[in-house]
């Protein structure tokens, strides 16, 4: 039998799967494998679906199951788009009627499947869709757009909005996704825009493959130049992709370009840009704010009141401006699930839990039990990975490896206080990228700064991201920082860094004593990248008796894990 439902257009023999593995072969009819079965339910602000020009500070429901039609280097769902044959097992059942009473009790205006491809559950997703529209919830998706014309026509009904997400512009681009061509992306977008369905654009940016971008550009607008572009900076958790990751500058100078083509361009994954600010096209002025918010989101922090300019433009936008999420908002970043499976699988490595499908089953157990939604939730701080660890031992039947890891973090600790106690602690402001985005007081990089020697100014202004997304300069200068640490995997070079700060008139005790450092991001990833953080904080901080080579720390974190697995 063939199966319609995407472009792959499967031929899957009796009892056989098709590509993503989720439709099968039964009794000579296409069959779905998992019906009504969902891995990820939560509430996500618009901006994380991600759509800017739709219902923006908008609360929807996300829905997602697992599996996908596409093979993308670096996806960050990897974990939930490759493993179908283990994730199943973990699946929660939700009728389309338990579905509408989440989104009521989250207070959600609509429904959105993200985080995989909708098109590999759509009669689970239809099902959603019309019990939705019924009860008056806008309803939409985000979707790589490689499904048939009869797909589309299905679904078409019951969608007022999707966010389609291209890999670029030409059928090489879409072949090395593992698909033949581009163009019926393309042909479903104008499909998608005729029929009155509300769309914006992702496009993928890897370094040096600008013309991708520029290409879908110019494709899109030949629909129309008024749809919302959205650059997606190429950014992975594999190391080993890193040199396909533009930087900040880069992205800023093809919006930049991508402005002489279409009407709205932003730039996402890009801590501290400008480039996610909508501005009035007339006086230039911003209308509404926003942050970088995570991969894919962003996080709106001040709007003119109804989108309206002070000169009387009006920001073009389907739907309403809600109000901005407060503090005590349960609105999550739309891939917090996935980025805590990958944290969570490292550890059962460590464990010496060694296959894969064994890593899933454990990472499983965690979805399930809510244990990982409860790990999130806590500070970030030695306890908490204590007793994580010792949960995880305890789940591997791991408990004295657990204890071995946990006796030898503990020691290195115990060896950075015993050097540094009794010592001046200068006060150390951490920032994100940029001067003017500090990290939060309870990340665990202001719990690092004090254990190091340090005082954190960011725990004692009490950094919180509902007030301090974004810090100004006079405040600032205030605080008086005595060092100053850049983190975050995309921070500019130390030169930059400085550059930045006196252009914005950063004056402070850091700057004057040339005591700004940036926290050396190949030496603080991997699974104890946060311990040799702190060997890093205190080798700047108390060069007088703390000289750490990290590289040999990290060597003899490698080995001792090794050795007592």
């Amino acid at each position: 039998m063939k199966c319609s439902f995407c472009e792959r257009m499967c031929d899957i023999p009796e009892d056989m799967n098709g590509y993503c593995r989720m439709y099968s072969n039964k009794l000579g009819v296409i069959t779905e494998n998992y019906p009504d079965s969902y891995l990820n339910v939560y509430p996500v602000s618009s901006e994380s679906i991600p759509l800017l020009h739709f219902y923006p500070n908008g609360a929807f429901l996300l829905i997602s199951t697992i599996g996908c039609n596409f093979a993308c280097e670096g996806c960050y769902s990897e974990f939930q788009t490759t493993r179908p044959g283990t994730l199943q097992k973990v699946l929660t059942p939700y009728s389309p009627d338990d579905i509408l009473g989440l989104a009521r009790e989250s207070n959600c205006i609509g429904i959105t499947f993200c985080l995989n491809e909708p098109t590999v559950s759509l009669p689970s997703f239809l099902r959603v869709a019309k019990a939705a529209k019924k009860e008056g919830l806008l309803v939409g998706c985000s979707s790589n757009g490689y499904m048939t014309k009869e797909t589309l026509e299905r679904i078409i009904p019951f969608l007022d909005f999707v966010n389609i997400g291209l890999k670029g512009s030409t059928d090489d681009r879409y072949r090395e996704c593992g698909v033949l061509c581009a163009d019926p992306v393309y042909r479903n977008a104008r499909i998608l825009h005729e029929a009155g369905v509300w769309i914006e654009i992702s496009t993928m940016y890897l370094n040096n493959r600008e013309d991708e971008v520029i290409g879908a550009a110019n494709r899109i607008r030949e629909i129309s130049p008024t749809i919302p572009f959205q650059v997606m900076r190429f950014m992975s958790p594999n190391e080993d992709l890193k040199e396909l990751s533009p930087d900040r500058i880069q992205g800023e100078n093809l919006c930049l370009r991508l402005r002489q083509i279409l009407d709205h361009v932003y730039l996402f994954n890009t801590p501290a840009t400008t480039e996610l600010d909508s501005r009035c096209p007339i006086c230039n002025e911003i209308i509404i704010h926003r942050v970088f918010f995570g991969p894919m989101g962003a996080r709106v922090l001040s709007c003119m009141p109804d989108g309206v300019c002070s000169c009387g433009y009006t920001y073009p936008c389907r739907g309403e401006i809600l109000p901005i999420q407060n503090e005590d908002s349960k609105i999550l970043g739309g891939y917090r699930s996935i980025l805590g499976v990958k944290y969570i699988a490292r550890y059962f490595r460590l464990l010496g839990v060694t296959e894969d499908s064994e890593i899933d089953q454990f990472c499983n157990i965690v979805i399930s039990n809510g244990y990982l939604r409860a790990i999130q939730e806590e500070k970030d701080n030695v306890d908490t990975f204590i007793s994580m660890i010792r949960y995880l031992a305890s789940l591997a039947g791991q408990e004295n490896q657990g204890e071995r890891i946990i006796s030898f973090v503990t020691s290195i600790i115990q060896d950075v206080e015993n050097r540094v106690r009794g010592l001046d602690r200068p006060r150390v402001l951490m920032v994100f990228c940029h001067p003017l985005s500090p990290t939060y007081a309870r990340k665990f990089g202001s719990i690092q700064v004090e254990m190091a020697g340090g005082f954190s100014l960011n725990i004692q202004e009490d950094f919180k991201e509902s007030e301090n997304a974004e810090y100004t300069v006079s405040e600032l200068n205030r605080l008086n920082p005595d060092v100053i640490l850049v983190s975050g995997p995309f921070a500019p070079s130390i030169d930059t860094f400085i550059a930045t700060c006196n252009e914005l008139g950063i004056s402070c005790r850091a700057m004057n004593e040339n005591r700004v450092y940036l926290m050396d991001s190949d030496n603080i990833t991997g699974d104890f990248g946060w311990l040799i953080g702190i060997l890093d904080i205190a080798n700047l901080l108390h060069p007088e008796v703390c000289n750490y080579s990290l590289e040999e720390e990290k060597k003899r974190l490698d080995m001792n894990t090794e050795l007592s697995g």
